[in-house]
């Protein structure tokens, strides 16, 4: 159905056709599955292309040393380097083996908002959709024996530009990201986009938590024990939400605990850790990422405690955009989730979109199931009613589960 279809490129946006620096023809493909032997060169593509935090080395490297080792993902990061030694193009993926079929994907699973590649913004410009799928091919080609490509939550648009996997077939995936555009100063921004009434109920709610609590204030967590204890009342938060919603426990495999623990210790200038404190209590914590001009607000939990009532959340919310604002980001990220809160602030949304190839007829079949199976989410997502019975469902069953166990 068109409604469910994502825009091909030449729909989405029109650019100006750049003058190719280079061929995409005379690019030259190789593969790894060593992340520290592609380290340098893949750090220095981060500065000068088009994509997000999920593909930096230091977000793969990490979740798949945590995560991807454990569901036995072999990760195949596949370089295109142009004949002056250049890297111009990096594709974080992995092959999964299930059934007796392998899919190759890229590496991050459910943690990464954003999936793709990186892709040097002078490459970027020369690409239609004819030398897309030619040098994708090529990237896929470098996988043999692999049934299927499952390529999934992809941004419609890269920092403006239009995703050029536009170029292959595809269809929207179950949820949005939403964007809140920055600017110098947070006042005018608070008041342009929530309302004067807003702020004043929200100083009310704060009044009344520092007579409750103590004084309230947004600490960052800049030491390794600060940084350590702030993830420990993140995890804690976040379990006791999540089972009053009736959702399983995302962090009661250790490796998830490890992988957000480590990428924070290893990696304190790209992940923000912070609390809001309200006395000698933090009623809120955050886990969220800075890359370069913009924030990206991953993980945030509050308290399900007395002080609930007082929106904690809210609060802290408030003061990592202001944090933000006056670091000089220029983009508030509340990445992917049609949330209702999102609305409030955000001025921008972007579409994500799946596209699945099958390559064997195993494949074929495979990748058809898989694609009709995520437009019947995005459906049930998209209705009130089904959403709502989706969600007592999966509470119920979690329950039982949980009982079980």
């Amino acid at each position: 159905m068109r409604a469910n279809t994502a825009l091909k490129q030449s729909e989405l946006l029109e650019i100006q056709t750049l003058k190719p620096v280079f061929s995409t023809e005379e690019l030259v493909f190789s593969a790894t599955s060593d992340f520290d032997a592609v380290k340098q060169s893949w750090r220095n593509l981060e500065h000068r292309s088009v994509g997000h935090v999920f593909q930096s080395w230091a977000w793969v490297s990490n979740w798949h040393r945590c995560i991807g080792t454990t569901r036995n993902v072999s990760p195949l990061i596949i370089t295109a380097t142009s004949r002056d030694g250049v890297l111009r193009a990096l594709f974080p993926m992995g092959i999964e083996a299930r059934a007796g079929l392998r899919t190759l994907s890229w590496l991050g699973g459910e943690h990464a908002d954003y999936k793709g590649p990186l892709i040097d913004r002078d490459l970027h410009g020369t690409l239609s959709d004819e030398s897309t799928r030619s040098m994708f091919g090529r990237a896929f080609a470098m996988a043999p024996g692999v049934d299927a490509v499952r390529l999934l939550d992809m941004p419609t648009q890269m920092d403006g530009l239009p995703n050029p996997l536009l170029a292959y077939r595809n269809q929207l995936s179950p949820v949005a990201s939403h964007q809140l555009t920055l600017d110098d100063n947070f006042d005018a921004l608070y008041k342009a986009r929530r309302g004067s009434s807003s702020r004043k109920k929200l100083r009310q709610k704060q009044r009344r938590l520092e007579a409750a609590a103590g004084p309230s204030i947004m600490k960052l967590a800049a030491t390794p024990h600060r940084r350590s204890k702030a993830i420990s009342t993140l995890i804690e938060q976040k379990r006791a939400r999540l089972k009053e919603m009736g959702v399983a426990n995302m962090f009661a495999a250790p490796e998830v605990r490890a992988f957000y623990r480590t990428l924070a210790e290893q990696h304190p200038e790209m992940c923000q850790l912070s609390t809001f404190d309200a006395g000698e209590t933090s009623v809120a914590a955050n886990w969220g990422l800075v890359w370069g001009d913009r924030y990206y607000y991953v993980l945030s939990t509050m308290t399900d405690g007395e002080h609930r009532v007082q929106s904690p959340g809210q609060l802290h919310l408030n003061e990592l955009i202001a944090w933000s604002v006056e670091r000089g980001l220029k983009v508030f990220d509340f990445t992917a989730g049609d949330e209702s809160y999102k609305d409030d602030w955000c001025d921008t949304s972007t579409d994500l979109f799946d596209v699945y190839l099958g390559l064997t007829i195993k494949g074929r079949f495979l990748s058809f199931g898989q694609a009709r199976a995520r437009s019947a989410k995005r459906y049930i997502k998209r209705s009130d009613r089904l959403w709502s019975l989706a969600i007592k469902l999966r509470k119920l069953v979690n329950e039982q589960r949980a009982h079980t166990a």
